[in-house]
């Protein structure tokens, strides 16, 4: 009986003395602390040992970094270091402090925020891939008030044009707001951006589900229930940093802990899931480029592509993390940014040059009087000018027209008697010399008129003006002239 209540007693001293300390909790570093630096407690508890490594400041689950020193009596004087005296904190003009006092009895937790180190001096080299970052996110702006200015848009298609557009502007954002934040702020950022490329996947799905509407394919809002679910899931464990789950806090390629892999190994294996899904359910989504694409499946298949990239990168930036501690480019996830700014200039280049893809399409039933649907494509082509995209094709005019590509086609061969690019290449020349005789037109040239009507090349243009006038331009107008002057 004896031998019970003894070894009861022990037990209760032991859990006692397991809880008789005094935690320090650091709630400000200054912005020069790099993530791969170990800081140290030490003072009159340790003999002021800078690198004890009993008292290494460990990083929590919630994102704070704390350390615990023995509960004892009367006062202690202490400092943080990075693990010696030349890396000492200082403070804001980097001059040293006098020693932090704390007298046991004022409580168990105690909040320090450091101003300085000694040898870095708050100086901290600028990240001009951070600033590309800033300018790309900008461009993304840009790039959405460009949007706002094409005429009789398609809304589905456009409310997905602006929702992606703006999910990459806030992933580009946060690269930046990350690496000018507090240190310790760090961490929610770069949770914030784990998340993001969690629902990178069901975005891409949402945006090819409103873009490719005549392909629709099982596409559920539970894609992006399951993405938040699962951050919900380790955001609740963090904040809370339940005891149980300590363990995840442990750093595994720093400065990444046991939590973040596992929560961007399962962002990696649904996405992962998510791009084969659309890539069998959507039929215009191919590996290899098909002839005579239209503008709306090159834009959709180059956006699934990229972003597919996108994901695959992710646990390539993890492996070279195992490889090469410590560099910043791929720590803060910086290659992921790259392929983002790329989609953001694609994005304005595309649009730029073929706003019909945001345009909306009216499907007219498909009837076999083709003089009704020569009407409709010469009103088209006089009142939209399609012709004057170089890169026109059989299925953008055809589906801008609303008609199947061999209907128009037959349309084009019966009521004109010419092949696509020669029916194009006559209202290009037609208004070509419309321009031409125009006073504001004077000032250019033949070469800068042609590319104004569509032509993209000064041989193409000359072939074409003189298969329609049987002469070349020069020598037109010159006879143009000489009949104005015989008038």
């Amino acid at each position: 009986m004896s031998k019970s209540v003894l070894s009861f007693l022990l037990f209760i001293s032991l859990a006692h003395f397991a809880k008789a300390q005094v935690t320090f909790i650091i709630d400000g570093l200054p912005p020069s602390t790099q993530g791969k630096d170990t800081i140290f407690i030490c003072g009159s508890f340790n003999n002021w040992v800078p690198n004890d490594k009993r008292y290494t400041v460990q990083k929590q689950l919630n994102g704070q970094l704390s350390v615990a020193i023995p509960k004892g009596a009367g006062e202690v004087e202490y400092k943080f270091t990075r693990g010696d005296w030349m890396r000492v904190e200082t403070n804001r003009e980097n001059k040293m402090i006098g020693n932090r006092k704390f007298k046991y009895g004022n409580g168990e937790t105690v909040y320090v925020k450091i101003e300085n180190w000694l040898d870095q001096g708050g100086a901290r080299s600028l990240n001009y891939i951070v600033l590309y970052f800033f300018a790309c996110a900008f461009q993304g702006i840009a790039l959405c008030l460009l949007s706002f200015k094409i005429q009789k848009r398609d809304d589905e298609k456009f409310t997905a044009f602006i929702f992606i557009n703006t999910f990459l502007i806030i992933l580009l954002l946060l690269l930046v707001i990350q690496e000018f934040s507090n240190p310790i702020w760090m961490s929610y950022y770069t949770f914030l951006f784990h998340f993001g490329l969690f629902c990178w996947g069901p975005s891409t799905f949402f945006v090819l589900h409103h873009f490719l509407k005549n392909e629709r394919r099982f596409y559920k809002p539970y894609f992006f229930g399951i993405a938040f679910s699962i951050a919900l899931l380790f955001a609740i464990i963090q904040i809370f940093n339940l005891e149980w789950f300590k363990f995840l806090a442990r750093p595994v390629l720093p400065p990444l802990t046991l939590a973040n892999l596992l929560f961007i190994g399962t962002g990696f294996i649904y996405n992962f899931f998510l791009f084969a899904r659309m890539f069998i359910l959507f039929p215009s989504l191919t590996i290899y480029p098909k002839i005579d694409r239209s503008k709306l499946e090159i834009y959709t298949n180059s956006f699934y592509w990229l972003s597919f990239v996108t994901i695959l990168l992710v646990p390539a930036n993890v492996a070279i993390l195992g490889f090469i501690s410590g560099h910043p480019f791929f720590e803060d996830f910086h290659i992921i940014g790259l392929v983002f700014t790329v989609l953001v200039f694609a994005e304005t280049f595309f649009i730029w040059r073929n706003p019909e893809v945001l345009k909306e399409v009216k499907q007219v039933a498909q009837t076999e009087d083709t003089s009704e649907w020569f009407t409709k494509l010469d009103n088209l082509m006089k009142s939209e000018k399609p012709y004057r995209n170089p890169e026109l094709s059989v299925a953008d005019l055809s589906e801008m027209l609303g008609a199947k590509p061999h209907v128009l086609s037959k349309v084009i061969n019966e009521h004109c008697d010419k092949n696509f690019r020669d029916f194009l290449n006559k209202y290009r020349v037609e208004e070509f010399i419309s321009l031409a005789n125009k006073d504001e037109y004077k000032r250019y040239t033949f070469l800068a008129l042609a590319q104004e009507v569509g032509f993209n090349s000064k041989s193409t243009f000359n072939l074409a003006f003189k298969k329609l006038t049987n002469q070349n331009p020069r020598d037109y107008f010159k006879s143009q002239e000489t009949e104005e002057e015989r008038g």
